[in-house]
């Protein structure tokens, strides 16, 4: 799990080829970081139907476990040395050079700041070289892994909550275009991408032009997404992307929406936050529908609010500055 050299991370066409590598190289690294790869991929295509498909009248809950459910679901591991592994995959993978690589390090950052406080995230004990894990150990690191599927649930929720506004057509109800669409999206931004994303999109691209090669019209689409998307009206970015983040800290702790709105007071400058402020912030009521209306988003459960800031709100803290909004 721990090569003395780096080597570029390749791309596997299947699971075979991931799996073929991992015997060559005597690394399993590979092999699981092509299976967490695909559950992402499913991740974020569920999130995105969970966009597209929903009457504008009653738009589907998010951050609601999606994650979990893909990546450790109720029984799974059946043994605890896949668990020791898949998190020692993401904390190796999130210094790769990809897109999934960028969301993960983002989360396990989140969740690095979070561990600070929280003993039950704390480092957990295990063999370094058989992986070994002791019997009292495996809810612990069970517990720090579900933890970081949250934390990715609120990253990809916030990628898919910006593209809805950004690249309408994405979210297309005719499959054709919402798919040229999205290569469209990621040629817009194709100098940003690292070689192997860059590899990956060629591949889909050159997929693409062969089979709407005799339907100029559609194929129109990627060229259009790439110059003029015709985004929506975005109003609320910054704040929309503040409570998204944080949203996994308002579920774990059981913040009231006085409780984000003071810590939402606490980080956002005039004229967001302050003496001043402005909807959606300039009371409890307009938080909590926006949270609901336009970011999605719902308490599972009544809590008390605190005097004060609530419990948690110093790893809000960290992590806004982390970030640097």
């Amino acid at each position: 799990m721990n090569p003395k050299e780096k080597r570029p991370f390749p791309t596997f066409a299947s699971q075979a080829e991931a799996e073929a590598y991992s015997d060559k190289t005597g690394d399993v690294y590979y092999t699981i970081c092509y299976w967490l790869e695909g559950r992402l991929n499913h991740c974020i295509q569920a999130m995105h139907d969970l966009y597209a498909n929903a009457p504008a009248t009653k738009r589907p809950k998010m951050q609601t476990g999606l994650v979990r459910e893909m990546i450790c679901p109720e029984g799974w591991p059946k043994h605890p040395k896949t668990l020791v592994a898949t998190i020692l995959t993401c904390d190796r993978f999130r210094h790769e050079d990809t897109c999934h690589a960028d969301t993960v390090n983002g989360a396990m950052t989140a969740w690095d700041l979070e561990a600070q406080t929280d003993s039950k995230l704390g480092v957990f004990a295990f063999h370094p070289k058989t992986f070994d894990l002791p019997a009292t150990e495996v809810a612990k690191a069970r517990y720090a892994l579900l933890r970081l599927c949250d934390w990715i649930e609120s990253r990809l929720h916030y990628g898919i909550h910006s593209a809805w506004y950004r690249v309408p057509d994405w979210f297309s109800g005719d499959d054709d275009r919402a798919h040229l669409a999205g290569i469209g999206m990621a040629q817009r931004h194709l100098g940003k991408f690292s070689e192997r994303d860059r590899k990956r999109w060629d591949v889909t691209h050159g997929r693409a032009a062969a089979e709407f090669q005799a339907d100029l019209k559609k194929w129109g689409t990627v060229g259009k997404v790439q110059h003029d998307p015709e985004p929506r009206t975005w109003t609320h970015p910054v704040v929309d992307v503040c409570i998204m983040g944080l949203w996994p800290l308002v579920v774990r702790y059981n913040w009231t929406y006085s409780d984000l709105l003071k810590v939402l007071d606490r980080l956002l400058p005039a004229p967001l936050a302050g003496q001043d402020r402005q909807y959606p912030l300039d009371c409890e009521d307009s938080l909590k529908v926006h949270c609901r209306s336009i970011c999605r988003l719902t308490k599972s459960k009544k809590g008390k609010s605190a005097v004060k800031l609530p419990e948690g709100w110093t790893i809000a803290e960290k992590l806004f500055a982390c970030m640097g909004k």
